[in-house]
């Protein structure tokens, strides 16, 4: 109601002021136009809330321009008869009274009516505009958070199946270091079902994540892996978003491996105080350069790893992949303050 009184009162002023032209007295214009100004407001609003909202925002543009050009008509007859009215019985001055009333005098009434049309029509298209753009927007966060769970729920089963079954393979070998393993990977459960239901967890945990998920896969590949990882001591404050990283070792464990064994390496870094910088390698497989058969989901940790990255960091991050014939190399860089652009 406000916003609509604001509107008419500088929409009055102004007009008012436009009239010094004729009339010296600016108080007296404003009476005038407050007077003059009646039958325009309920056409702008008949058409805003009737007009528009039943023909323009259907888009029936048609009927509602037959409908607006008949009452553009009507409220322009109309004004004429009642200023000439107003002008001859209550504010008395017979010049302005037949002004009105001549064709020069409609003329100006309806430039003026669709003067506020135009106005009133503006404001009411820039409203609809932002608050479409607002359902849009919120639409599309929805999605995102929803394409994030999805996400999560694809890495997280395929992390849980690999883990589970490292440890069944080892307590058959060998029973004490089954148990051990057991016991990080409970760690692991935990981390995954109190963390990674968080936008962003401390950078810290996500290292001490990993190392377990290294930990345990090690002692299971200990035959024929060669696995070597080095993360910060302190990596500070740093937030990133939770079960990130864990894709591109996994990756390196399920192709890397071969009956003649196989290295991995895992390095992090931090630079300029917060560009995480993490790189994987491992040795490449005949097996890993195969034709993936009808099914076989090949590559669904990197392929989420990737859609995961373009939602969570945008512009804000650079990840290069090396599919060479005996290395397999992943370098991530993402900045993890969100005040700052990465610098490529």
């Amino acid at each position: 109601m406000a916003q609509h009184l604001l509107f008419w009162a500088i929409f009055v002023a102004l007009w008012s002021a436009h009239d010094l032209n004729y009339h010296r007295d600016l108080l007296d214009n404003f009476r005038t136009n407050l007077v003059a100004f009646v039958p325009y407001a309920v056409l702008v609003y008949f058409n805003l809330y009737f007009l528009a909202p039943r023909f323009l925002l259907k888009k029936k543009i048609a009927p509602y321009l037959i409908f607006l050009i008949a009452c553009i008509i009507l409220t322009t007859w109309f004004s004429s008869h009642y200023l000439h009215f107003y002008f001859s019985r209550i504010n008395v001055y017979l010049p302005t009274a037949n002004f009105f009333h001549s064709f020069e005098g409609k003329i100006a009434i309806a430039t003026e009516v669709l003067l506020s049309l135009c106005l009133s029509m503006t404001l009411f298209l820039i409203d609809q505009w932002y608050k479409k753009e607002q359902v849009l927007s919120e639409l599309e966060q929805k999605r995102l958070e929803t394409e994030l769970s999805l996400l999560k729920s694809q890495i997280n089963p395929h992390f849980l199946f690999n883990s589970l079954n490292s440890i069944y393979v080892m307590m058959n070998r060998n029973l004490n270091a089954g148990k051990k393993m057991l016991l990080e990977f409970s760690e692991l459960l935990s981390y995954q079902l109190y963390e990674t239901d968080k936008k962003h967890i401390n950078l810290e945990s996500e290292f001490q994540n990993l190392a377990n998920y290294i930990n345990i896969e090690s002692v299971r590949h200990s035959d024929l892996a060669k696995v070597t990882y080095d993360f910060p001591k302190n990596p500070g404050d740093l937030q990133i978003a939770p079960m990130l990283l864990l894709p591109l070792i996994e990756n390196a464990f399920k192709h890397g491996q071969n009956s003649k064994g196989y290295q991995i390496q895992v390095n992090a870094e931090i630079f300029k105080g917060s560009i995480l910088n993490f790189s994987v390698r491992n040795t490449s497989s005949n097996r890993a350069k195969k034709i993936p058969q009808k099914g076989e989901q090949k590559g669904i940790g990197l392929t989420n790893l990737k859609r995961r990255l373009e939602l969570i960091y945008a512009n804000n991050h650079y990840l290069l992949i090396e599919d060479g014939e005996e290395r397999f190399t992943v370098n991530l860089k993402i900045e993890l303050d969100e005040t700052k652009v990465l610098d490529r």
